[in-house]
């Protein structure tokens, strides 16, 4: 699935400078909200709109500590399927455990809300491929840099037992500490689901992939290694590499 999102999956529309990954924050994050928009969602008191896509709508939310989070909601139709809360329930409960370091942390969620959702720290910054949009190519030192941040990030998901299943670069944040990988749990609990539309049961972005994965085969903690390295050549040319000859008939049957 690809989740697109109007600005970035914090909100900020802020770019990276060229030659650094490192981003502030803008000063009011997202759109105002919608006249649909929930303005509560379980104890969080909804602040903005951050982004919306396939999956559902992220908002960014205030505790009643004062604290600032990220709150994704996950889409009604998903919702209605058995089979998706109670995966997404076991994956909340993983994703809980995974370490801090390069991800966002969870640190609140309720899989059993009319409409499910998973609570997030809030990190300020654009995503990575808005920095590589409006930046170009990074430095090789910055190359190294993301390079370690996101197995670093990627060792900590597996190392629980789960899969990202849909690491494109609208799915690293670039804060101020450096990259920082969101979406993780969400992603796999909608792959792992068994449901009509091949939307689902082919979650991800395809330029990202794996041939397995778009195969609709078995996805684990390979496929996201296959994504980290076409996420690397993204960053440093610009563009994705193109599937052509025999790596695109094997990752896409019927593909000229």
């Amino acid at each position: 699935m690809n989740e697109v999102q109007p600005k970035s999956a914090t909100g900020t529309d802020a770019a990276a400078d060229a030659g650094s990954i490192q981003a502030g924050a803008a000063a009011e994050p997202g759109f105002p909200l919608r006249g649909g928009d929930p303005r509560l969602i379980g104890r969080y008191r909804v602040l903005r709109l951050l982004g919306e896509g396939g999956m559902g709508s992220v908002f960014l939310a205030e505790s009643p500590e004062g604290r600032r989070v990220a709150v994704k909601v996950i889409r009604s139709d998903y919702a209605r399927v058995p089979e998706f809360r109670a995966r997404f329930g076991r994956e909340t409960t993983h994703v809980r455990r995974v370490a801090k370091f390069c991800t966002a942390e969870v640190v609140d969620a309720d899989p059993d809300a009319e409409l499910p959702y998973l609570v997030t720290e809030f990190i300020p910054g654009p995503t990575l491929g808005e920095a590589v949009a409006a930046g170009g190519p990074l430095a090789e030192g910055d190359l190294e840099r993301l390079g370690v941040g996101m197995a670093s990030a990627l060792t900590a998901i597996h190392a629980v037992g789960i899969a990202h299943r849909d690491l494109k670069p609208s799915n690293v944040l670039l804060g101020a500490s450096g990259p920082r990988v969101i979406d993780f749990g969400i992603a796999s609990a909608l792959g792992a689901t068994t449901m009509v539309s091949q939307d689902v049961t082919r979650i991800g972005t395809p330029a990202y992939m794996a041939p397995e994965q778009i195969r609709g085969g078995n996805v684990g903690a390979a496929a996201d290694i296959f994504a980290l390295g076409r996420r690397h050549a993204l960053c440093r040319h610009r563009t994705a590499p193109v599937r052509r000859g025999r790596a695109a008939r094997v990752a896409l049957p019927g593909h000229p």
